[in-house]
């Protein structure tokens, strides 16, 4: 009987123990800032099986105060014949991409539309990379850098589109700094 107490009084403790863990694991890793809850929150919104990645084009995550930082997105999906995207960059309407920087900044990735063109290809085996990737400088500090884009389509949408998708899909955060020139 006194036994049976024990293991009862020792299973409360580990109960204990991993709720403490798990609130303790939850606070560290929920987004600090208002910019971070916001990426959160956009990100979470992406459908089922689409990714959007976003990284430099030389890979790299410091530069200096007057070098062009070029950024490029890639758009995936786990599941076969779900989802289309729009490659026809600086041509098409459809292509709206925008940068969100922690610095309240907000810019369109490939903002050049020409005219009217459209272009769909299915994200069922390769991944598309964006061919345009858009140069921009920061003033030197320390940035989070995400991309929101409606040039994602459900698989049925048709061989072509000029309006923007009705749903956006966010991306990875991207973390650069931007160090001052030495003179």
């Amino acid at each position: 009987m006194e036994a049976e107490r024990d293991y009862r009084l020792i299973g409360f403790g580990v109960i204990a123990l991993m709720i403490t863990v798990g609130v303790g694991i939850g606070v560290a890793l929920r987004p600090k800032t208002p910019f971070q809850r916001e990426h959160a929150r956009a990100e979470a919104a992406n459908p089922m099986w689409l990714r959007v990645e976003i990284s430099t084009a030389d890979h790299r995550s410091e530069y200096g105060e007057n070098e062009s930082i070029y950024m490029v997105a890639r758009f995936s999906s786990a599941e076969r014949y779900k989802y289309k995207v729009e490659t026809a960059e600086g041509e098409s309407p459809s292509v709206l991409d925008v940068v969100h920087i922690s610095n309240g900044r907000k810019a369109l990735f490939n903002n050049s539309i020409l005219c009217c063109f459209s272009r769909l290809v299915g994200l069922d085996e390769e991944p598309y990379v964006s061919k345009a990737p858009l140069p921009f400088k920061l003033p030197p500090g320390r940035y989070q850098i995400y991309v929101t884009s409606r040039r994602v389509f459900k698989w049925d949408i048709g061989r072509e589109e000029y309006q923007p998708s009705w749903f956006e899909v966010a991306s990875n955060m991207l973390e650069i700094r931007v160090v001052p020139d030495h003179k």
